[in-house]
C-alpha cells in the first residue's frame, strides 16, 4: 500500500516567501528519491505549511528519511518551532476516473487530522466504500486518502495542542480548485456529521491551496 508521510510547518512570516523559494529547490533534488510517488506542499493559514510525500510503500519511506530529515534541518532558520512529521500506511482511498493523468498543478487540498475508535475502524472503511455516489457527485473532487498516522509523540507544542496522539489519522482531500471546494462544503460537512459514530476528539483541519506539486506516475 502507499505510505504517506506528512510534514507540518510554522513558518516565521516575515520568512514565508523565501521560505517557499528555498523549499521548492530542496524538492527540486528530492524528486529523484527512489520508490517516492509525488509531492505536494499546501499553503495554510495562519503561517502552517504542510509537505506531503507519497511513496510506494513503507520500505521505500524509511529508505528516504535520511534524505527528507536533511530537506527539514535545512529549514530551520525559517520555522518558529520543530516541524511535525506523522505517517503512515494509507488504509483507504478514492480516486476519481483519470485523476493520475491530470496535472499536480494547480490544485487544493484539505487535510484533516481527527482521533477515531480503533474498535470501529474496520467499519469505517466499509462505509467509506459504501459512499461511492456521493464522492463521484461532488465535481472537481480529485482523490481521498484516509492514513492511520504516528511519529512526532516527543513533539511537546503537538501534545499540548492534541493531548492524545494515539488512534488518529489524516483524511487528504483533494480538489481540482479553491472554488470548487468550497462548492461542495455543505455536501462534505453532511458527510462528515455521518461519520460522527467512528470518530473521537476535534478535527484540525489545514487547508489551501498547492504551491508545489510533482508526480512521478
Amino acid at each position: 500500500m502507499p505510505y504517506i508521510r506528512h510534514t507540518n510547518v510554522s513558518v516565521d512570516p516575515a520568512k514565508k516567501d523565501s521560505f517557499l523559494s528555498h523549499l521548492n529547490t530542496q524538492l527540486d533534488s528530492f524528486q529523484s528519491t527512489p520508490g517516492l510517488r509525488g509531492l505536494r506542499v499546501v499553503d495554510a493559514p495562519d503561517t502552517r505549511v504542510v509537505i506531503t510525500a507519497v511513496y510506494e510503500d513503507k520500505q521505500s519511506a524509511d529508505a528516504a528519511s535520511q534524505r527528507a530529515a536533511g530537506v527539514r534541518d535545512g529549514s530551520s532558520d525559517f520555522l518558529t518551532e520543530a516541524p511535525v512529521v506523522r505517517e503512515g500506511e494509507v488504509a483507504w482511498s478514492y480516486l476519481s476516473e483519470g485523476v493520475d493523468d491530470r496535472p499536480a498543478m494547480p490544485g487544493y487540498a484539505r487535510h484533516i487530522a481527527v482521533g477515531y475508535d480503533p474498535s470501529k475502524f474496520e467499519a469505517m472503511l466499509s462505509y467509506l466504500d459504501s459512499q461511492n455516489d456521493i464522492y463521484k457527485s461532488i465535481e472537481g473532487l480529485r482523490r481521498i486518502l484516509v492514513t492511520p498516522i504516528s511519529g512526532s509523540e516527543d513533539h511537546q507544542q503537538l501534545r499540548e495542542r492534541i493531548g492524545n496522539l494515539d488512534n488518529r489519522m489524516i483524511v487528504t482531500v483533494g480538489y481540482d480548485s479553491r472554488t470548487q471546494s468550497e462548492a461542495a462544503r455543505d455536501k462534505v460537512n453532511a458527510f462528515w456529521a455521518s461519520m460522527a459514530e467512528f470518530l473521537t476528539g476535534e478535527p484540525r483541519i489545514f487547508e489551501g491551496d498547492f504551491v508545489y506539486g510533482h508526480s512521478n506516475r
